[in-house]
């Protein structure tokens, strides 16, 4: 069965018997390959794959706990549902599985593991009751991961395993560090991980003490200080090795499975950097602290172009990286039913959500902000398709 959506959740079909010869005025609709509903989901699960490894690899078995308690929760709830209910039989095993693991993605490796079955439950649940495949306008399992999130606050340091104990460590036997650093082996025997400060919690406390004055003297000393000490080098940020949520820290896995899934036809690649443009210019020209915004306002609107060059620039590539931004970027946007169908529609939504993800960002919210932003807008891509909608050049 062929599917009939695409990334957004509709797919144009073709026929052998339109011709190329469309007036010049009309541009004919980008057209996606084709893929059935059960391969499309299951493309999705193996990208997701390879960040939830890496996530595995630094942050050791507790991560794995975690997506494993996930995974079965949802996976027993699945075939509760669609046994013993008949609204459960039009749940499919692949799209609960995708948003079981993309969800277990955007959890921090600090949770307990029954936790993880709640939230592995919840998810179909919710999905059950609102967001059966084929017939969901808004990612309604993605909210369990940020209700957690906001129910279970944590700590400011977060444990990233030492580097002799990738994969088989224990994040629960960790020591605080002096300074960032990604160690080789722990500096204290029984310990299996360092507690560092999450990059972007760094960020934002440099950012709310030189929002007042990004040119004083003692914004330079907080900005060299936060790079020299309090945030990982370049490598070691694109290695993962960071505190963060388990999907999010493995920028390469990320990357590497954005491609993929552009090379299937899945996450249109327009779609992914225009969002990412997006939340770059919303962190150029956004305020850098809304704790300085009523005293200092034109200084805090668009405080980078305050700093030097190479300073700008290390902060944004900080900034889209520590946090979920290249991560939802790639699965959630892949997800049926994110983008509005309408060409100037998607781009209109991609602008507006890159810059609100952005500005979550740089408030300091307790939730991935790309995602919130995503989930924001998605109820408003209907009638974006409806107020942006471009006539069809079939009737030309």
């Amino acid at each position: 069965m062929i599917a009939k959506h695409t990334a957004g959740e509709q797919a144009f079909a073709t026929s052998d018997k339109i011709t190329s010869d469309s007036s010049a005025c009309c541009e004919r609709p980008f057209l996606l390959w084709p893929v059935s509903r059960r391969e499309f989901y299951q493309t999705i699960s193996v990208s997701v794959l390879l960040p939830l490894l890496w996530g595995i690899a630094v942050f050791g078995f507790r991560a794995s706990l975690i997506i494993l308690s996930t995974l079965l929760a949802a996976a027993v709830t699945h075939f509760l549902l669609a046994r013993f209910t008949a609204r459960g039989q039009l749940l499919t095993w692949n799209h609960t599985m995708a948003y079981a693991m993309i969800c277990s993605g955007l959890t921090a490796p600090l949770v307990a593991w029954y936790w993880a079955l709640a939230m592995g439950a919840s998810v179909v649940i919710l999905i059950w009751i609102a967001g059966l495949p084929g017939k969901q306008r808004f990612h309604i399992g993605l909210l369990v991961p940020l209700a957690l999130t906001a129910i279970l606050p944590l700590a400011g340091r977060w444990p990233v395993l030492v580097l002799d104990h990738l994969t088989i460590g224990d994040i629960g036997k960790a020591i605080p560090a002096q300074i960032y650093r990604w160690p080789q082996q722990s500096p204290r025997r029984g310990a299996d991980a360092v507690l560092l400060p999450r990059p972007e919690q760094v960020i934002e406390q440099t950012l709310k003490q030189i929002g007042g004055d990004p040119t004083g003297l003692r914004s330079r000393i907080a900005l060299r200080n936060m790079f020299a000490l309090n945030l990982p080098s370049p490598p070691t940020l694109l290695l993962g090795g960071v505190p963060g949520r388990i999907g999010t820290v493995g920028i390469f896995a990320i990357i590497i499975a954005g491609l993929y899934l552009s090379y299937r036809h899945i996450l249109p690649p327009d779609a992914w950097a225009l969002f990412l443009i997006a939340v770059l210019a919303g962190l150029i020209f956004g305020p850098l602290s809304p704790q300085v915004l009523h005293h200092e306002f034109w200084q805090s609107i668009g405080g980078l172009w305050y700093l030097p060059p190479e300073r700008a620039i290390a902060l944004l590539l900080y900034e889209l990286c520590s946090s979920d931004f290249l991560f939802a970027s790639v699965f959630i946007l892949a997800l049926p039913g994110t983008l509005p169908i309408e060409p100037l529609a998607r781009k209109v939504f991609l602008v507006l959500a890159g810059i609100a993800a952005a500005l979550l960002h740089r408030m300091a919210i307790p939730l991935p902000p790309a995602t919130t932003a995503l989930l924001l807008l998605q109820p408003i891509a209907p009638a974006l398709d409806m107020l942006l909608h471009r006539h069809s050049w079939l009737l030309d």
